[in-house]
């Protein structure tokens, strides 16, 4: 079926050049010797070819002259056996190898050049189309990003976080709700159960105090305040007075206490500090320029917890020239809602070394507005922290000895 149709083909292909009939020759002559030298039936299928192209071409390449012993083509019956010893012999072999290979090679340089060269400016357009559109593809997705980010996640960020800071601010008017609810039900009560009140009891409970947790400017505690949670402590009392032993299980607590009075309570003088030698001759060697200026300047900034009743704040701790800044680094910290603390140095009263968790990692910051506050920091660096604090010269700043120095400033051994 294809020999046919390339049979066809080649009777309605109008052939106009030597250089394209050479072509031809020389492309259907290596698949005929190839076929006879190997001996199949290709043979069979490639001699009506033959055939045809030679009878169009016989005038144009000069057969006549070249090639005068070629066995006529005009329906000889014997053109099969014939040509098939013809192409073996050296008149054929002689006229393709100097007259058609070379005019093929020729022919194929010409025209496939161009054509390659057609086919790679073609390819080039396309790529440069390809990466145009990519460009502009990517731009718009840019846009529509910008414009997605622009209409949807930013709105929407901005709802959670009111969101969040309304849910925060309901649960604080509960919370405040329900201690004053509670007061007033402790007040009623107090009320109606007082000695003068209508269901007063007839024998009244005994009344004790305490001191309460307000402090005054010297951290005395000036008040008393009636103590609901009292305990006589009578069995300790009686223990130790050997007013009856009773054999009972120790609690927790009293494990604990027993534990706790067992420990050797290391030497005081671990809590000196010792400054280093480039703190103080940093101190020392403060900038005069820098303090006319008085332009702020960051000296030290350190990771540390702020501790506080209920919970340990994780943050870090900046030390300037004028200001002491806390920052707080916690996950949970909303917008508008954290324990960031900004302190003037002028605000600083008092600081002190303390011990946290039984290591001697902590500092303690007491303000002229009455309130403090307790850091934690690595062993290492508490310290540092406190000399620099110290090298500042702050005019408030008092009472920063060791408590052994307050204790034998306090000449309560002599």
């Amino acid at each position: 079926m294809a020999a046919a149709k390339l049979n066809t083909l080649l009777q309605t292909k109008v052939i106009e050049s030597q250089p394209e009939a050479c072509y031809l020759l020389g492309k259907l002559e290596g698949i005929l010797s190839k076929s006879i030298e190997e001996k199949t039936e290709t043979y069979s299928f490639l001699i009506p070819l033959v055939r045809t192209l030679v009878s169009k071409i016989y005038e144009l390449l000069f057969m006549n002259l070249h090639l005068p012993s070629l066995p006529p083509t005009n329906g000889s019956p014997s053109f099969f056996e014939d040509f098939q010893e013809y192409c073996s012999s050296d008149e054929w072999q002689i006229y393709i190898d100097k007259y058609i290979i070379p005019n093929m090679k020729q022919y194929e340089e010409n025209s496939f050049r161009h054509d390659h060269e057609q086919m790679a400016l073609y390819w080039k357009d396309c790529y440069e189309a390809f990466m145009v559109n990519m460009h502009r593809r990517d731009r718009e997705r840019g846009e529509s990003k910008l414009k997605f980010q622009e209409h949807f996640v930013e709105p929407f960020s901005r709802k959670a976080r009111q969101e969040n800071l309304r849910y925060n601010s309901m649960l604080k008017q509960l919370n405040s709700q329900h201690i004053a609810t509670l007061r007033q039900w402790k007040a009623a009560q107090l009320y109606l159960l007082s000695e003068r009140g209508p269901w007063s009891e007839m024998k009244q409970h005994p009344i004790h105090w305490k001191l309460s947790n307000v402090e005054n400017f010297s951290r005395m505690r000036l008040k008393l305040v009636q103590n609901y949670n009292f305990n006589s402590h009578q069995d300790a009392s009686d223990l130790r007075d050997n007013l009856g032993v009773h054999q009972t299980q120790l609690s927790s607590e009293s494990l604990l206490l027993e534990v706790v009075k067992q420990v050797k309570v290391s030497d005081l003088e671990d809590d000196v500090l010792e400054l280093p030698e480039e703190d103080t001759a940093a101190s020392s060697n403060l900038d005069e320029k820098d303090e006319q200026s008085q332009k702020e300047k960051l000296i030290l900034s350190e990771d540390c917890e702020l501790v506080t009743v209920i919970d340990v704040i994780p943050g870090r701790l900046e030390i300037t020239t004028q200001h002491i800044y806390f920052f707080d680094g916690s996950i949970e910290k909303e917008e508008g809602v954290g324990f960031d603390f900004k302190w003037h140095l002028s605000q600083i009263r008092e600081i002190h070394l303390r011990r946290y968790n039984l290591r001697r990692s902590a500092l303690e910051i007491f303000l002229t507005d009455q309130t403090n506050y307790f850091l934690n920091f690595n062993k290492e660096v508490r310290n540092k922290v406190y000399s620099r604090i110290l090298s500042l010269r702050s005019p408030n700043i008092s009472g920063t000895r060791s408590p052994q120095e307050l204790f034998k400033a306090s000449g309560l051994m002599q």
